[in-house]
């Protein structure tokens, strides 16, 4: 290794280690705080280095035995005179003889040494050649040509910049003793700086700290030539860095020097989001998606592993590491975040639970409010390190029927079919032996940021006013009481806007009421239905969902918009959540709007329509009937299956289906006038006219009339087909295309 490499960065490396004051400035100065550490040369009693200032050869006898194996062999109160003009009592005496004991330095031939003279080029590297083990036997006879020619061949000379005859300045000197450190004894594969019980560990990163990595105690770090211990001055800015350090003792972390070399970046990120192969970091008030690969080392407490063992642990609010070199991710590291809660607001004094500020970022389900905007019920959380309030409103309402493992102490629970975990000791309390709930009881679920059981509150609680939603299922089931009895109950589900799935249980069987929109509404726990009349809500006008706007009426940031398929109690009762571009361009009216509401702002927040955007359907293609037997065999999304019918048709081809056991409806989509000319991932080119696709057209390549096989999308862009596009409706009534087949 070349040890001149790092003087540009010893400075700030020595100040971890060092009381002596370091001076910013030259190389030189920081090649001399390592000197000084080391007690080779130190500054003057003020700290000072003068560096410009000449060495005699008193001087340099003192630094060359101070960097030498003899360094422990200094007498003090010498009494013996090493030459006639270095008396015993002489500064230097005790450092001459001990250097002239180890073969380092020699007199002149009239006896004496000539301590206040300046040390010469030749004369210094005499003496540091001989400091690693050469003899005057190694230089010849022609001096001092071998002694120069031999320091350069092994480079003690890199960035000393002298010439023969020339005094040496402190500057230069350091220089020369820095880089005889760093060489190898004569005839050996031991540097001269082990015998300060030191060795070079070369190309190391620091990986990480206590800060990046809480597992590892507060006076270590983690690098990739293991665990150091550290003093209160490290600097923590090193970490992520490559270079070399120095380590005394096998153990203990003395410098480190960055590599010239080094174009890597260490950045810390929150953890805001998971993707499928990437994270959402928030970094300086703004997000970032960072993609990492599942091969991507990682590390955690101090294990080395890849990304693909640890993403699943990953949560909003954690903390990464990314160290970048160049574009490329070299490694990460992970820690733990701080996010406090779950919380359940109960009133306006969760604002004192954190420790929040004007500058506090409050997120209600992924949409920026204020914190008034905070309402009864919601769960919320708050990370320090994001300085932000994360808020969450997904309820599920339904029959309380199960707790594992026991009620006594439920990590899950089950509410109407469905088990979801418990998260927070409050949730745990109420729905506990020692809570109010009890099973039978139809409750609230709050849901937390990853979906569990954050809080829990009564059925009629849960409401302000009343729900609305789409009555999808009723009928009578049986309940267990916590004593073991089992009873019958009538019971009902609504789809709330939303998209979740409610079961209340009721006292009326409301089986005249399924694929109606209803309001709910809750006595001592029990749901009573209403039915919406039909054309009652009176909204309407197009939709622009650049502008937000319903005809006249503005959209909340956060409406949430549920397309319901089912006109009378005994259809089928289909539904999707949709979101207000998917029908940017519709034009509603009392004919597709079932329900609307409006928040306080007057903005309309929660939408159910009736078969506008056809997304709840089923397509597929129909490849073959058969009247005899009423069955029809179907391909939907790749998949082939027979099914039987009410009903007789010789239709084939792509379809809209409602499918249950059975066929229940279909209608034949409209093939595309011509083929498609130009096709991307969002939208097809017929002739002059362009047809949006849906987010989940499926394309077939047809073998013959019965054979038809699924591809992908990128097959048909990229493949030289012949293209077909079929379609529900008319773009302006939310039609897409729904199947392209490409021969």
């Amino acid at each position: 290794m070349n040890m001149k490499k790092i003087i540009s960065a010893i400075l700030t490396a020595i100040m971890l280690l060092s009381a002596i004051p370091v001076m910013a400035g030259s190389n030189d100065e920081n090649v001399m705080a390592l000197l000084s550490e080391l007690n080779i040369m130190v500054g003057d009693e003020n700290g000072n280095y003068r560096l410009d200032d000449n060495v005699s050869r008193a001087e340099f006898a003192k630094i060359a035995i101070n960097a030498s194996r003899a360094k422990n062999t200094v007498a003090s109160g010498l009494k013996v005179s090493p030459f006639r003009d270095v008396t015993y009592q002489h500064w230097s005496a005790p450092y001459i003889k001990a250097a002239v004991s180890a073969g380092i330095v020699e007199g002149y031939i009239d006896g004496t040494f000539r301590p206040d003279n300046t040390v010469s080029y030749e004369e210094a590297l005499t003496m540091m050649l001989k400091v690693l083990g050469y003899t005057n036997d190694d230089f010849g006879v022609s001096w001092p040509y071998g002694q120069m020619g031999l320091a350069a061949n092994i480079e003690i000379t890199k960035n000393v910049n002298a010439k023969q005859g020339e005094a040496l300045t402190r500057g230069q000197v350091a220089n020369l003793v820095y880089n005889t450190l760093d060489t190898k004894f004569k005839d050996s594969q031991t540097k001269l700086i082990s015998v300060f019980d030191c060795e070079v560990k070369e190309d190391v990163t620091i990986i990480a700290s206590h800060n990046e990595d809480s597992s590892l105690a507060e006076d270590k770090i983690f690098t990739t030539a293991g665990t150091f211990e550290i003093d209160d001055k490290f600097d923590f800015s090193n970490v992520g860095k490559k270079g070399d350090i120095y380590v005394k003792n096998g153990d203990d972390f003395v410098a480190f020097a960055p590599s010239n070399s080094d174009n890597s970046t260490f950045d810390k990120y929150i953890i805001y989001s998971k993707l499928a192969n990437a994270v959402v970091g928030y970094k300086n008030g703004s997000f970032t998606q960072i993609d990492i690969t599942d091969g991507t080392t990682c590390y955690k407490e101090s294990m080395k592993t890849n990304y693909a063992s640890v993403k699943n642990s990953l949560e909003m609010g954690d903390i990464i590491y990314v160290r970048k070199d160049g574009n490329s991710i070299d490694y990460v590291t992970y820690d733990e975040g701080n996010m406090e809660g779950p919380v359940k607001v109960t009133d306006t004094a969760w604002v004192s639970r954190f420790e929040m500020d004007d500058s506090t970022t409050v997120m209600r389900n992924g949409v920026k409010v204020s914190a008034s905007d905070i309402q009864m019920n919601d769960i919320i959380y708050y990370c320090k390190d994001l300085n932000m309030v994360l808020a969450y409103t997904d309820k599920v309402t339904g029959v309380y029927e199960k707790a594992s493992p026991t009620k006594d102490s439920p990590t899950s629970v089950t509410i109407s079919g469905k088990e979801y975990t418990v998260e927070g000791v409050e949730a745990f309390n109420d729905l506990s032996s020692s809570g109010s709930f009890k099973f039978g009881d139809t409750i609230t679920v709050l849901l937390g940021r990853t979906g569990q059981v954050a809080g829990v509150v009564g059925g009629s609680a849960s409401s302000v006013g009343s729900k609305y939603g789409f009555v999808t299922e009723t009928g009578i089931k049986d309940y267990t009481n916590t004593d073991g009895s089992v009873y019958s109950s009538y019971y009902a589900k609504v789809v709330t806007p939303d998209g979740v799935v409610n079961e209340y249980a009721t006292r009326t069987d409301y089986k005249t009421f399924k694929c109606y929109v209803v309001s709910v509404s809750f006595k001592d726990g029990v749901a009573s239905l209403s039915r919406v009349s039909d054309g009652s809500s009176g909204l309407s006008g197009r939709v622009n969902a650049q502008a937000n706007k319903i005809g006249d009426y503005d959209m909340a940031d956060n409406i949430q918009i549920l397309d319901t398929v089912g006109k009378y109690s005994d259809d089928t009762p289909l539904y999707s959540k949709v979101y207000p571009q998917r029908i940017n361009g519709i034009t509603l009216n009392s004919a597709n709007v079932a329900f609307y509401s409006r928040n306080a702002f007057g903005e309309i927040d929660q939408l159910i329509l009736k078969d506008v955007t056809g997304d709840a359907y089923d397509y597929g293609i129909i490849i073959r009937s058969d009247n005899t037997t009423r069955s029809y065999t179907v391909d939907i999304n790749g998949v082939q299956n027979t099914y039987k019918t009410s009903f007789t048709s010789s239709a084939t081809g792509p379809h809209r289906l409602i499918m249950t056991s059975t066929i229940e409806s279909m209608r034949q989509l409209t093939a595309c006038t011509s083929s498609i000319s130009k096709l991307s991932r969002t939208e097809a080119t017929v002739g002059n006219q362009t047809f949006l696709l849906s987010d989940k057209v499926v394309v077939y390549l047809k073998k013959d009339s019965t054979t038809y096989m699924k591809i992908t999308l990128d097959d048909a862009i990229n493949g030289d087909y012949k293209l077909t596009g079929y379609y529900d409706k008319a773009q302006t009534a939310g039609g897409r295309i729904r199947i392209i087949i490409a021969q």
